[in-house]
């Protein structure tokens, strides 16, 4: 298409963008949406977006999955996958489907929720919505698991096409199978051909499933825009056009949209621009619910954030809000003072990413194991590929990657860097910190007699101090997983005569004597060992002693424990049963369903590692209610049997378990029939 032919198209649209631009604010009050430069909820509260990029979930980006930098495209790695599994690609799309299923699970919401943080933002590829030429639904039991997991807790979700029809930028986060390492700007073909209508038809899609879900806040319609060189002022048309697609059947849901050259350059977006007014035809604010959106990566020169500055300036002339979708992979000290120049900007956050493989600029890093580096490195090197590779990777799927894992290690200095300005919540909300990072003692949800201060200890921030006996401080924690933990407390005092309990479900769990530091700026870590149960419980710090302060306070299981997840439908071998698709909150794409008497499934090679108790938890739902049993090798071993209750319905599930005794060693494990009448979904077994 020539530039005259484009110009007059955007020129078009820019004229249709009235036939919907009036949106009523009755319309808009369930949802998020824009109040001059600000964001406020569905109650016209101000929200304050911090948040964070469930990265590498469903787009994977090369350097994360293989540990290097060379340039490898989502497609690649699939390929290369697909080649390890002996030229298998429907068991490549198995894994990247497993993948999908764990990566991002209800515990890395709740433990997000936990750390402060209000928002995710979700990189996904249009061709999960795009099949053969053609709308598709596959994409959407990834986001509704999201959903189910994040609107519960109060976590807005954004959704953002990281990678579109054509290739909006070079970038192999773009998916862009015609780019290198040099990333040459003319492979980007977004802007030609058909690409925008079908990027329009998926926004479309996705927007008339989700019209009426207020737990997304908004559309992010293409990440990082890099059009070829003198296309720039392309963009703009091309973001009204998937808006104006949008709004045939969604009025409710806020529209983000990038600036061009990796979403720096917003002066392409700015309607009052001599310039861009003259290239586009848009003269005035396109949409009335509208937010715009930069990234910014820097090197090591702090004084590059400065570079914000004007970017702020401009939504603020134009009086929309501006977030900061995506700044990371540097150091803690930039990042930080890029989370501090957003929170004074008030501008929203969301730092790349989450969770990372092999790279530690994260808040939790997947540790690869050995049959995963074999993978990898046939993939770098090629050679034969190593036995049993998919079994394995779908076994590293299924237990490696989720939260909750064993393995996965935090990184405390970059959730420091990133970490949301704390804002009491009470003890009765839905905020229940997470015990893989520090809990810092000023984010109590409730207190007695004790205040805070500025603090001297390595990261600053608060410290809680004048601390009488009988002061308390209460916090809601989540346990993972139910075990013994030591509690490091990082303690200062003056004096000899402080005392610490640490007080939970099962009344004192562990009392501690505080030494004197030598100063109440001077800071120690004491530990204690603490039994706690699995779940989301509350837990009190009671000084039964005065005279001491406390800047934070961590939770470390004693030991690595155990867990293995086993989806109801991976068994491999089964008697009598049949599988469907599952309604389950708790996720999974099929639970296993027409089950009578005698019936059975069996999973191989179980592993237990060590020898001693184990608990086995099943989700289950049942009309009537029925009884199963377990067992190991075929019956040869007799675990315990289990009784059902009537749940209400064949998708009303609830989660029961009993203990067993296992031998160490590696079983195929059978769950047995005894009565018929229920389902399953999955079962969970863990060392107690």
């Amino acid at each position: 298409m020539s530039g005259h032919a484009y110009l007059k198209l955007l020129k078009t649209a820019a004229c249709c963008i009235a036939f919907v631009f009036t949106i009523s604010q009755s319309a808009l009050a369930q949802f998020v949406h824009t109040q001059g430069t600000k964001l406020v909820d569905g109650n016209g509260n101000e929200l304050k977006l911090q948040g964070i990029n469930l990265g590498n979930w469903l787009l994977w980006e090369g350097y994360l999955m293989m540990g290097d930098f060379e340039y490898r495209t989502h497609t690649q790695f699939l390929n290369s996958l697909s080649a390890a599994f002996g030229n298998n690609m429907t068991q490549a799309k198995e894994f990247e489907h497993q993948w999908r299923l764990n990566y991002v699970n209800e515990q890395a919401i709740i433990d997000l929720k936990g750390l402060g943080f209000n928002s995710v933002r979700v990189p996904f590829h249009y061709n999960m919505f795009w099949k053969n030429g053609q709308l598709s639904n596959e994409g959407f039991q990834y986001f509704d698991r999201l959903i189910a997991f994040c609107k519960p807790r109060g976590i807005y979700i954004l959704l953002d096409m990281h990678a579109a029809p054509g290739y909006q930028n070079p970038g192999d986060h773009a998916d862009n199978m015609d780019s290198n390492a040099s990333q040459p700007r003319d492979s980007v073909k977004f802007w030609d051909g058909n690409n925008i209508a079908i990027a329009s038809q998926v926004w479309r899609h996705i927007a008339a499933r989700y019209a009426n879900e207020p737990a997304i806040w908004g559309y992010d319609l293409i990440n990082e825009p890099v059009p070829q060189a003198g296309r720039e002022y392309e963009l703009l048309g091309s973001l009204i056009q998937m808006r104006n697609a949008i709004r045939e059947v969604d009025n409710n849901h806020v529209i983000v949209a990038e600036g061009s050259w990796w979403g720096s350059d917003l002066n392409v977006l700015d309607w009052t621009n001599a310039q861009t007014r003259s290239e586009t035809g848009v003269t005035s604010k396109w949409d009335s619910n509208l937010v715009y959106q930069t990234h910014h990566y820097i090197g090591s020169d702090p004084a590059a954030i400065n570079d914000l500055n004007p970017r702020v300036a401009l939504t603020n002339r134009l009086k929309i809000p501006l977030i900061l979708g995506e700044y990371g992979e540097n150091t803690n000290a930039i990042l930080r003072a890029m989370t501090d120049w957003s929170i004074a900007n008030n501008v929203g956050y969301f730092p790349w990413s989450f969770k990372k493989m092999s790279h530690d600029r994260t808040l939790w890093t997947i540790q690869p194991n050995a049959l995963y580096n074999s993978v990898k490195s046939f993939i770098k090197n090629g050679g034969t590929p190593p036995a049993n590779a998919y079994s394995g990777m779908i076994n590293f799927a299924q237990n490696n990657i989720g939260n909750g894992a064993a393995g996965l290690q935090w990184d405390q200095g970059f959730y420091d860097a990133v970490k949301p300005p704390f804002i009491a919540t009470g003890c009765n909300q839905a905020l229940y910190q997470s015990i893989s990072s520090r809990i810092e003692a000023e984010r109590y949800c409730n207190m007695q007699g004790i205040q805070t201060e500025n603090t001297n200890d390595t990261g600053a921030g608060l410290n809680v101090g004048w601390v009488d006996a009988g002061d308390w401080i209460d916090f809601n924690i989540n346990v993972p997983a139910a075990g013994t933990y030591t509690v490091s407390y990082r303690i200062a005092s003056e004096s000899n005569t402080g005392q610490i309990q640490f007080l939970g479900t099962g009344g004192t769990l562990a009392s501690t004597t505080i030494p004197n530091t030598g100063g109440w700026q001077i800071w120690e870590n004491v530990t204690a060992n603490v039994s706690l149960s699995a779940g989301q419980q509350k837990i009190r710090l009671y000084a039964s002693g005065a005279g001491f302060n406390i800047n934070w306070f961590q939770l470390t299981a004693s030991a690595p424990a155990f867990t293995r997840l086993i989806q109801a439908e991976s068994y491999s071998s089964m008697s009598g049963v049949q599988l469907e698709n599952t309604q389950d909150p708790q996720g999974g794409n099929q639970n296993v369903g027409w089950i009578d008497a005698r019936d059975w499934m069996a999973y191989t090679n179980i592993n237990f590692p060590t020898s001693g108790n184990y608990r086995v938890e099943y989700r289950v739902a049942s009309v009537s209610g029925a009884q199963l049993s377990l067992d190991l090798n075929h019956g040869s071993i007799q675990l315990g049997t289990l009784t059902i209750p009537a749940t209400g319905g064949w998708q009303n599930w609830d989660t029961r378990s009993h203990t067993v005794n296992v031998n160490a060693g590696t079983y195929s494990v059978g769950v047995f029939a005894i009565t018929g009448g229920w389902n399953i979904n999955w079962l969970r077994i863990t060392k107690l």
